[in-house]
């Protein structure tokens, strides 16, 4: 489950956020459905990190 919301998050972040900054770079413009979409793929990457690391300590006898 991790390993898919991460890589989830990543292309999420990479093809909304990525267009976002590109169109506001470029033409000043803000789409607020691609920054929405950037956003909410950056606290997916954050929660798998945060998954990750309560998985390492419940193992850890």
């Amino acid at each position: 489950m991790k390993n898919w919301l991460l890589s989830f998050g990543i292309s999420t972040t990479m093809i909304l956020g990525g267009g976002f900054l590109i169109r506001f770079v470029r033409d000043g413009d803000f789409y607020i459905a691609e920054f929405i979409g950037g956003i909410v793929g950056i606290i997916l990457i954050i929660i798998s990190f945060l998954l990750k690391g309560s998985m390492k300590q419940d193992n850890s006898f």
